[in-house]
């Protein structure tokens, strides 16, 4: 009679690891020139950030330029709504805000 179980409970495995535990105590000779690499990297990225964003740059300059005159023409509006709107109590207070609002 021939016996068709496998000798071992798991043939296909071996007992033994497959990576050398000694080899994980020390690092890598790859561990520093990569660590370094990596860090010279995020320094690169983050000059390269710096000097495209810098406040002193003309095109930041133009832009915040730009934005200010932005600000102050929003403002000039909400005085014009204001003085056309503010404190208005009846129907015809709100009828004549809005021919001057109009007229403006």
């Amino acid at each position: 009679m021939m016996n068709l179980s496998p000798p071992h409970p798991r043939p296909f495995f071996k007992s033994t690891p497959h990576i050398n535990p000694a080899s994980l105590k020390k690092p890598s000779r790859w561990y520093l020139p990569l660590m370094a690499a990596i860090a010279l990297g995020f320094g690169a990225y983050n000059h390269y950030t710096a000097t495209a964003t810098s406040p002193t740059s003309q095109k930041s300059l133009q832009n915040q330029l730009y934005q200010q005159q932005e600000e102050e023409e929003r403002l000039r509006k909400n005085r014009a709504l204001m003085d056309a709107y503010g404190d208005k109590e009846t129907l015809q207070d709100i009828e004549r805000a809005l021919v001057v609002y109009d007229l403006q």
